[in-house]
């Protein structure tokens, strides 16, 4: 091909036709400025198509992230609305029996609702390396959307360490009062005569401060985890829309 183009302006040069030995170099000139443009749109579409097939491989892996999260987080919704509705029947009881000092005993004592999860986690090491990864091209809103969802997790555990800390130390101050199912166990007869040696009145107290506070973490957590399942769910499903599955 180019031996074609040189023998064309080799024998128009030598015929001294030199207006179409111009008009013939400018259409060679933009002949080339086309391939090359096409070449760059070719290279241009096979780089967008390699990103796309990175990015989906991407959103496969925090759609699957989500999913895990959502279910944990199900159950833990589950678990801290079960809490919520002890919480609203022990108050109902209490009220009812006019704070009878043994009537209080016996709910702190065998309905009290005083575990929680200490070692919750997100599976977030996908969407942690994202967020600080410009290479992985998202829309804007969509990685604006991750950031948002990395921060929130963040105040969920940060919130949910500080509470729990500031809950055991109260607990382990009420060591007095040993709770069913709570690490070492001595025995129904020894429990018995512990919770037997108590002031009725300090009991209460201790409760009333105890419950307060379990039951402010309970609110806390449950509104910071529906919060999280709704924001999660809907990145997940503008992720699925993006990719198309």
């Amino acid at each position: 091909m180019i031996k074609f183009f040189r023998k064309i302006r080799q024998k128009l040069l030598s015929e001294n036709k030199f207006s179409k030995y111009l008009l013939y170099a400018v259409g060679e000139i933009v002949l080339v400025v086309i391939g090359i443009l096409i070449a760059l749109q070719v290279n241009n579409w096979n780089e967008s198509r390699k990103n796309a097939i990175v990015r989906k491989n991407y959103s496969i892996s925090l759609i699957s992230d989500f999913k895990k999260d959502s279910l944990d987080l199900n159950n833990l919704i589950v678990r801290l609305k079960a809490d919520s509705t002890v919480f609203e029947v022990i108050q109902k009881r209490i009220k009812a029996s006019q704070s009878e000092p043994d009537t209080i005993a016996k709910l702190f004592r065998y309905k009290f609702p005083f575990l929680v999860r200490v070692d919750y986690s997100f599976n977030n090491t996908t969407l942690v390396s994202l967020v600080g990864n410009n290479t992985v091209h998202y829309p804007a809103d969509i990685r604006q959307s991750m950031a948002t969802l990395i921060k929130e997790q963040n105040d969920f555990i940060n919130a949910n360490t500080s509470m729990i800390d500031k809950y055991f130390d109260i607990l382990n101050e009420k060591s007095s009062y040993p709770l069913q199912g709570y690490f070492f166990d001595g025995g129904t007869e020894i429990q018995d005569k512990i919770w037997a040696q108590n002031d009725p009145l300090v009991l209460a107290a201790d409760f009333e401060r105890l419950a307060d506070y379990k039951f402010a973490y309970t609110q806390l957590i449950l509104r910071f985890s529906q919060h999280i399942q709704d924001y999660t769910h809907t990145l997940k499903e503008d992720l699925q829309t993006l990719e198309g599955i």
